[in-house]
């Protein structure tokens, strides 16, 4: 199975995780105390960086590299990629995973988390203010919503590319079995996407539970497609799942706003669609899935298309279906 383009990851994943989730041990130093995830909400703006620089001098030269150009870039480090970053330090992507590791981080991917956090708690504090009531008050920031949105409209698209948005349509008609899946807030997308294939006729389904979805992965064939949706493209449910499709003779057909991410590298078509200049920090504060979800609806649009009267038969027959269960 080929990906959408050459991952060269790391051995140990380009999180710092092997590929059954647990941590890598390549390279982990025993120097730092690990950061408890769970508990990174309750820690302050600054912990991070203080934490970067109090340990940068018991890292070795090469993870010290690395822990400057965090620090040299502390406001946008966490819009970086692993690989973005092992550039700008002359290291590899390997390096970018031990350096966090030593730093007690489990891999890149939580250190990144934790940046944005930060960055977006700084932004906040340095912008706090009462909100005010009134015509312009707290309504404010949902009618600006809709603004950003139809600003941002004709801009979403451009990383999107007709190409792998044919093979994405082609391969869930010719699909034998469909498995939506989608973690997070992503979640709610793929249980609506899987309905929607559902009434097209496709055999298509959505599960919760990771497990379930790692078995049905490892029964798909040649003919079985997964549908991954994946704002960040970074999440670790999703990055397991993706992992299995790649050991497996399935498709993966990745959905994300990101186009290098863990998910992207690992996906056989990519369709990446975002808010013009989102960040990987906004993604992560704002989480918004509306370019995502009209990038789906599309998707299922075209689909239709592509089945012809077979597709027009069964969005009939799902119509009808529904007319039953509506009353006045």
């Amino acid at each position: 199975m080929t990906g959408a383009g050459t991952s060269g990851a790391d051995p140990a994943g380009p999180d710092g995780t092997a590929p059954d989730g647990d941590v890598s041990s390549v390279g982990v130093s025993t120097t730092a105390d690990p950061i408890d995830a769970a508990g990174a909400g309750r820690s302050t703006a600054a912990d991070v960086t203080a934490r970067i620089t109090s340990l940068l001098p018991s890292l070795l030269p090469a993870e010290q590299q690395v822990a400057r150009v965090l620090l040299d870039r502390a406001g946008d480090a966490a819009d970086l990629s692993s690989q973005q970053v092992a550039e700008l330090a002359g290291t590899s992507r390997a390096t970018v995973v031990r350096a966090s590791q030593s730093l007690g981080f489990s891999g890149y991917q939580q250190l990144r988390v934790l940046l944005a956090r930060d960055a977006a708690l700084a932004d906040r504090a340095r912008s706090a203010r009462t909100p005010e009531r009134g015509a312009d008050g707290l309504a404010t920031s949902t009618y600006r919503r809709f603004e950003q949105v139809r600003d941002a409209a004709d801009r979403m698209t451009a990383l999107l590319d007709p190409e792998q948005i044919e093979s994405a349509v082609r391969r869930l008609a010719a699909a034998d079995r469909i498995l939506v899946v989608g973690h997070g807030l992503s979640r709610s997308l793929a249980i609506d996407a899987a309905a929607r294939l559902v009434r097209l006729g496709l055999v298509a389904e959505h599960l919760t539970d990771r497990i379930d979805q790692l078995i049905v992965t490892r029964l798909l064939g040649e003919r079985g497609v997964v549908l991954m949706i994946s704002g960040s493209g970074s999440h670790t449910d999703s990055i397991g799942v993706a992992r299995e499709v790649r050991q497996s003779a399935a498709h993966l057909i990745a959905v994300t706003a990101f186009a290098r991410s863990p998910i992207a590298e690992l996906a056989d078509t990519l369709l990446v669609v975002g808010m013009p200049n989102s960040s990987f920090t906004e993604e992560l504060t704002d989480t918004t899935r509306i370019p995502q979800a009209i990038l789906l609806e599309g998707l299922m649009a075209s689909l239709r298309d592509h089945l012809g009267e077979r597709g027009h038969q069964a969005a009939a027959l799902a119509l009808a279906a529904v007319s039953d269960h509506v009353q006045e």
